[in-house]
């Protein structure tokens, strides 16, 4: 097994380095990783039903698909992520490629500082009952991703604001995130260590228990191809948020014009039906606005683009475009 250096707080290069070692790599690997503000989703999750979209854009907090399955994440300057890339082991898959192997390094580490951290139910590590690391895993043809966030001095406020969905409004099938009481590590450990120390511990603690030999800086050959691989899927709105599973979205708004629903069905990000109404007054017929948004991206951006070249007051008299966008996503536009 390697130890990877990785001091890069960008979450779209940082998912795509664990791409990039786990298929070009033959070593086994340890990494760790830190993101500036940003929200992990897991790969079959429905992006804008998991996130306060609101809160997302005008705190300018990254939005990134994983990998891997399980549920949404906060990351910010305060927390730090893990990664180990190991070859799966068929022979007795259900323990060999357990999440709580995983976990035991990082809980071995936490005890040896006093902080009694334990693993608990399928893929989380606790303190007292709260949660401060969720795990998840990828498989890919004879290799294992596993990768885990450790909340260590997380901006709890923010992970609270940032993942404050009205899923109520969003019909489908995606895996739901749990809302499980959560703390950071800072307040449990008696010495006075901030993250980038804590990493430092971490790091030499696993490297020792692990035997490791060979720290890996990456290259310029590295850093090109995977800069390559974030900008054509991490960083990417097809992968982010046209990924999620088709839904169907509701939304009910009383304007002083009158009461409008809209009913749409998304399918890979794009609205393949679209339903308004209610007792609202236009001079045009509201099925030709409906036609022109049948095929549009449901994103802000895409919608706006349409928008700009139609007159919305034609089909919905007193409702202003910002304001129709905003409810087709349940955003505020300013």
């Amino acid at each position: 097994m390697i130890y990877v250096i990785n001091n890069s707080n960008d979450p779209f290069f940082n998912h795509a380095a664990e791409e990039y070692l786990m298929n070009n790599f033959d070593e086994e690997v340890f990494m760790l990783w830190i993101n500036k503000p940003s929200i992990l989703i897991g790969r079959n999750q429905n992006t804008i039903s998991e996130i306060n979209l609101d809160y997302v854009k005008e705190n300018n907090i990254l939005v990134v698909r994983r990998l891997s399955g399980g549920g949404t994440v906060f990351n910010d300057l305060g927390n730090m992520n893990f990664s180990f890339i190991t070859y799966r082991d068929t022979s007795n898959t259900q323990i060999k490629n357990g999440f709580e192997k995983f976990a035991i390094p990082v809980i071995q580490a936490l005890k040896s500082l006093g902080v009694n951290a334990e693993f608990t139910g399928r893929n989380d590590i606790t303190i007292e009952g709260k949660k401060f690391s969720g795990n998840a895993q990828y498989y890919q043809k004879d290799k294992l991703l596993h990768h885990g966030t450790i909340l260590y001095d997380c901006d709890m406020s923010k992970l609270s604001l940032a993942l404050k969905s009205k899923p109520i409004k969003f019909i489908d099938k995606s895996v739901k995130s749990v809302a499980s009481r959560v703390t950071n590590i800072v307040d449990h450990i008696k010495e006075d260590m901030d993250l980038l120390s804590f990493r430092e511990y971490l790091k030499n603690y696993v490297i020792q228990t692990h035997n490791i030999k060979t720290l890996y800086e990456f290259n310029k050959d590295d850093l090109r191809e995977i800069d390559k691989i974030a900008k054509t899927r991490f960083e990417t709105w097809e992968w982010n948020y046209g990924k999620s599973p088709n839904y169907r979205y509701n939304n009910s708004i009383k304007y002083p014009s009158g009461v409008i629903e809209y009913y749409l069905d998304v399918e890979g990000g794009y609205i393949s039906n679209i339903a308004i109404y209610g007792d609202f007054f236009g001079e045009k017929d509201i099925s030709e606005l409906e036609r022109n948004l049948i095929g549009v991206k449901h994103d802000i951006k895409e919608l706006k683009n349409v928008l700009d070249k139609l007159n919305i007051n034609d089909y919905i008299s007193g409702l202003s475009s910002k304001e129709f966008i905003g409810d087709l996503l349940d955003i505020k536009i300013i």
